[in-house]
């Protein structure tokens, strides 16, 4: 009775998102060593559904990895769901901006703004003032979100992604600072979080373009729902088609989180998997 009252607590009224709307937080469930998954959903006539990871940046084994350099462009496409199988992570998402897009076949990719893998820069800083936000993670998983350019100093930095927004900064809400890519209308969306002491590293995919169950967030809401989560800064990755986030089950294989908007995954430029122990391993 205790857990089932706990739960109860836990689901309660969260943050009012207009009129008719409200945020609801379901509780942490321990998935693997220093992660934590959970669900957030929008109530209201725009209802959305996303689901989070809750990666501890101090705990024991964790790593991250990313997208290597192949092919005649940065990378060469795939799933997030064979990306993390290939690389053996325990969690994956998709991450940044890509050109061309998005056929359905493996093919050479520009990415758009900042991607560093084991240290070695993929896709160098934009020259363009776009898609310059983007989260850095160092040595000792020590992560930050924002903004690089051609002069910013990354001698330090083992693993980069790039995003279209800083859409929390310093707690507030900024989701309505950048316009680009659809930022006012209801998509899927991709984003990652971190706490303000910088030791919970937040990802979170946002269903979209499903009536009736989830249609998607505004960069606004998808703050919103980051800060219920407990990011101080988070910043937006690439979402629609390609948002998709990927575990590993108790068998070993692979399995997809969410609901990718097209009916399957899309073959993205690049993903961020993190590596984590199995509980009580």
């Amino acid at each position: 009775m205790k857990r089932i009252l706990s739960t109860v607590v836990l689901l309660v009224f969260i943050a009012t998102v207009g009129a008719s709307a409200e945020i609801k937080l379901s509780s942490w469930t321990p998935i693997f060593t220093g992660i934590d998954q959970a669900s957030i959903s929008i109530d209201g006539k725009d209802a959305s559904v996303a689901y989070a990871m809750r990666v501890d940046l101090r705990a024991k084994g964790i790593s991250f990895i990313g997208t290597p350099h192949t092919g005649t462009l940065d990378t060469v496409s795939d799933t997030v769901s064979d990306f993390a199988a290939k690389n053996h992570a325990q969690v994956a998402i998709n991450t940044g901006f890509f050109s061309p897009c998005c056929h359905a076949v493996a093919e050479s990719k520009d990415i758009l703004g900042l991607s560093i893998v084991d240290g070695k820069i993929v896709s160098p800083p934009s020259d363009n003032g776009k898609y310059n936000d983007a989260l850095l993670i160092a040595q000792h998983n020590k992560a930050t979100i924002t903004t690089v350019s051609s002069t910013t100093n990354l001698s330090k930095v083992l693993v980069a992604v790039a995003g279209s927004a800083v859409i929390v900064q310093k707690g507030k809400n900024t989701g309505d600072v950048n316009k680009l890519n659809g930022a006012d209308a209801a998509n899927p969306r991709t984003a990652v979080g971190l706490s303000k002491n910088r030791r919970y590293l937040y990802l979170i995919v946002v269903d979209g373009r499903h009536p009736g169950y989830s249609i998607g967030t505004t960069n606004r809401e998808t703050a919103d729902m980051l800060i219920r989560l407990g990011a101080y800064t988070a910043l937006n990755l690439d979402g629609g088609g390609s948002t998709t986030m990927v575990k590993q089950n108790k068998q070993g294989g692979i399995e997809i989180v969410n609901r990718p908007s097209g009916g399957k995954e899309r073959l993205d430029a690049s993903a961020l998997g993190v590596r984590a122990f199995l509980l009580h391993e």
